[in-house]
């Protein structure tokens, strides 16, 4: 399923925990596509998709061990067969987001957003510098949005979304 250039498609990590699934929701009302990645909630996740089907949104769903460099060069591979490209990704979980964000540095289209509202991760220098050529931005929400699980409000992560897409063009 490809979709269109105008909706833009955004990975979203912790499908199965409740912020996932929310961020999934509201971008999905936005007319984002969605690709929620879950770890160990199949059936959550798929419920979440379910959701954004509801909100006649486009989503699917892929498991990946985000500490995996294949399971997330896959997250990619699989997004990308999905809709066609990658212009957003949202790390909700608390698990580490170096790889995610190593391998967010090429498949991302030029302009993305990679947005953190877990803890703070370091970039390191050589992969800052990859983001900033291809105008990359990565961003966090102040971390009142943990624990995973718990009920959140993203409307802070939202704002930022809406500002990233509907910013001038260059």
């Amino acid at each position: 399923m490809i979709t269109p250039a105008a909706e833009p498609v955004a990975v979203v990590t912790g499908a199965s925990c409740a912020i996932g699934r929310e961020v999934g929701r509201r971008l999905a009302s936005r007319s984002y596509a969605i690709v929620l990645v879950y770890l160990d909630d199949q059936r959550r996740a798929e419920a979440a998709v379910e959701e954004v089907l509801g909100l006649r949104g486009a989503a699917v769903t892929v498991r990946a061990d985000l500490s995996d460099e294949l399971d997330v060069e896959r997250l990619f591979s699989e997004a990308i067969a999905a809709f066609g490209g990658v212009d957003v990704v949202v790390h909700t979980t608390v698990r580490e987001a170096a790889v995610l964000y190593r391998h967010a540095a090429r498949p991302l289209r030029r302009g993305s957003a990679i947005v953190s509202v877990s803890r703070a991760e370091r970039i390191p220098p050589q992969l800052a510098q990859r983001l900033r050529e291809r105008d990359i931005t990565v961003n966090g929400v102040p971390p009142g949005l943990e624990p995973p699980g718990a009920a959140h409000d993203v409307a802070d992560l939202i704002w930022f979304l809406d500002r990233w897409r509907h910013r001038p063009a260059d």
